[in-house]
């Protein structure tokens, strides 16, 4: 394993710990002249139209994640290179990607502790890896069960007690027995419009009495002896024998007098159901 590729892996542990669901992945790649590359991409999307020698983690300085570009002098336990900013310190892919000098610490060869600290940061990204899905995975359950389950009849249920579930069941059968008289009632109706009626009407027809049975002069001293008016009028007379004979010969009286002189009687019969009669009585202007 070559410096480069421990930069890039060390640079790959550290994006997927802060970020593990961004997948984060580096593809190695050759150039026309040969030289290997490696192209950083977020979700399958490549961060630059270019490959690098390597990609590294700036831990010392700004805390970004960059692209080496090319190598500017090494020393004892540094090593200067030219970079461009990938991803900010923060995770989120950097929008301008701003050239920068970085110093790195210098890698030679595979030391025991170098390796040991890729295979720890390496363990600790899948422990974290884990522990999002599992987190991930309950939430989905959680939201599915809520979207499921929220809203039926055992959940409503199971928050009501035994009496709000019994008066929502009588609720239930008034209703129902509501909606059953109604529709009796409106059977009915139908029934009493296309049948019934008409044989009333018929009946009303045949059994109604003629113009010729009306007497107008017995009709006449009916009104004036007050037989139409309501109990407890003022113009009724009282119920006994000499209030109601005294009204009779009043009432005869009256008549005979009032049609001495004549009256108009109209008819409106007309083949009705129920025929009318109209009588005026011009010496006592009188219409009844």
């Amino acid at each position: 394993m070559t410096s480069e590729t421990n930069r890039t892996e060390h640079a790959m542990c550290h994006l997927k710990s802060i970020k593990p669901y961004d997948g984060w992945t580096s593809d190695k790649y050759m150039n026309s002249e040969g030289k290997e590359l490696v192209m950083l991409r977020r979700r399958n999307v490549p961060l630059s139209k270019a490959g690098f020698t390597a990609l590294a983690y700036d831990e010392n300085n700004s805390k970004c994640v960059v692209g080496i570009s090319s190598l500017i002098g090494i020393t004892e336990k540094r090593m200067f290179c030219r970079a461009v900013v990938l991803v900010e310190k923060d995770g989120s892919v950097t929008r301008d990607q701003r050239a920068v000098r970085v110093a790195l610490p210098d890698i030679v060869g595979n030391s025991k502790e170098q390796i040991l600290s890729l295979k720890d940061v390496k363990a600790q990204n899948r422990k974290n890896q884990e522990k999002a899905k599992e987190s991930m995975q309950a939430k989905a359950n959680g939201d599915n069960s809520r979207a499921t389950g929220g809203f039926s009849a055992e959940n409503i249920l199971g928050k009501l007690s035994d009496e709000d579930t019994s008066d929502m069941a009588k609720l239930g059968l008034i209703f129902i027995c509501v909606v059953t008289l109604l529709r009796i009632i409106a059977s009915f109706r139908f029934l009493f419009n296309a049948i019934l009626l008409p044989l009333l009407v018929m009946y009303a027809i045949q059994n109604c009495p003629s113009q010729v049975t009306f007497d107008t002069k017995k009709e006449l001293k009916r009104v004036l002896r007050g037989h139409h008016l309501p109990e407890g009028h003022q113009s009724k007379p009282a119920d006994d024998w000499l209030s109601r004979t005294v009204a009779r010969v009043t009432a005869s009286v009256a008549t005979e007098a009032a049609t001495a002189l004549g009256y108009e009687e109209l008819n409106f019969s007309s083949d009705c159901v129920i025929p009318l009669n109209s009588l005026l009585v011009a010496s006592v202007q009188l219409q009844l």
